[in-house]
């Protein structure tokens, strides 16, 4: 027969669950606390500007922003060529991706197994536009009704605006998908974009395509919903979040600073944080081991084959902004490695053969972690400009 608690132990176990619950709450209070405060310090976010007095044109359509799309998803790259762009700064993905470290390095998937390659793209771009001319300017804001009047106050003044958003709750899809469109005009009750991410050929096709196409149409209140639902799933200290680019007098930074920063990143490591670089890699590895199929998601399968195409291009990125730096063969060899082991845990992945997937993510890590250290030994030489 069961035995009845009395009064006592009732009150003492009251007492343990408040304890444990005041511990778990204070927990997420401090790592909230913690995340908001990096976003503070990493993303240099603005609060927007009091709006310009007076109205504002009922439509606009901008016609000198061109479209550049892939099928694979390297949307802050894209955004930051047709922004740059826009203002006469050309420049190829490959470059775009080195300078802001969107390919480079691994990060980890919130709340999944797996990885996407590449570093937080919001400060990449604050890091890169100074090498293109520019000022990264990023705006936010808790106000919808701002937030809108601000988006087409930048259009009607003739810049196009990069918007990071839920790709899932734009398309009205399950999950959450972090992504980022550029915008280029807007009416009454809808906004138009450029998708650099053209996966469907019913939405739009790849390829560079020239200024003053159409482009893709999203209901107002819809664009909303996408951005809150990054920021909530980011945890974002802002609702609401919108990027602009600004010509920059000061002097350009020497490229070669960004050589440890990328280096770092495909070497990465493990702390109190999610593992990033190499070692998310080997962490996604470890856990094929353990589990098996089961962590084997659609995200994890993606991230792995965006890892293979993306390699290859930071090894060819190397070569188009250092040519005749004999000094970095070692890196573009060992980031070519990496492209073919992951490229081998992807088939490995579609054939559904967990070990075999494990082992090369194994290899692919050993190679993104041999590449850093060769693009870190060059940088301590002091041997590129």
């Amino acid at each position: 027969m069961a035995t009845r608690k009395g009064p006592k132990g009732v009150v003492l176990a009251v007492v343990g669950l408040t304890l444990v619950g005041g511990l778990v709450g204070g927990y997420l209070v401090v790592m909230r606390g913690a995340v908001h405060a990096y976003y503070r310090a990493e993303y240099q976010a603005e609060p927007l500007p009091a709006p310009a007095a007076g109205a504002l044109p009922e439509a606009i359509r901008l016609t000198d922003v061109p479209w550049y799309a892939e099928r694979i998803d390297v949307e802050a790259s894209l955004g930051l060529r047709m922004l740059a762009a826009q203002q006469g700064r050309e420049v190829s993905r490959k470059t775009a991706d080195f300078l802001s470290g969107a390919t480079w390095g691994a990060r980890p998937i919130p709340r999944r197994s797996g990885f996407w390659p590449g570093q937080d793209v919001e400060v990449g771009l604050r890091r890169a536009a100074p090498y293109l001319g520019f000022t990264r300017r990023l705006f936010t804001t808790d106000s919808a009704d701002a937030y809108v009047r601000a988006l087409k106050a930048a259009l009607a003044g003739g810049r196009a605006v990069r918007v990071a958003l839920d790709r899932a709750m734009l398309l009205e899809r399950r999950g959450v998908s972090p992504h980022g469109i550029v915008l280029v005009g807007y009416d009454a009750e809808r906004f138009e974009y450029y998708e650099p991410w053209c996966d469907d050929d019913t939405r739009c096709a790849p390829g560079d395509r020239p200024a003053g196409q159409a482009g893709l149409e999203v209901p107002t209140a819809r664009l909303l919903l996408a951005v809150e639902s990054l920021s909530l799933a980011m945890q974002y200290p802002w609702a609401y979040q919108l990027t602009v680019l600004e010509p920059a007098p000061a002097p350009r930074p020497s490229a070669a600073e960004l050589l440890p920063v990328n280096g770092l990143a495909l070497i990465g490591r493990r702390g109190a944080g999610p593992s990033v670089g190499s070692c998310a890699v080997d962490d996604a590895a470890s856990a094929l081991e353990r589990h098996g199929g089961d962590v084997a998601t659609p995200e994890f399968t993606a991230g792995v084959a965006l890892a293979a195409a993306v390699r290859r291009d930071d090894a060819e990125a190397l070569s188009e902004l250092f040519p005749g730096r004999g000094g970095l063969v070692k890196a573009a060899e060992a980031l070519d490695d990496a492209a073919r082991q992951y490229a081998a845990a992807r088939e490995a992945l579609m054939e559904k053969a967990p070990e075999a997937a494990a082992s090369a993510l194994r290899e692919a890590a050993k190679a993104d972690l041999a590449a850093g250290r060769a693009l870190l030994e060059i940088a301590d030489a002091g041997t590129v400009p």
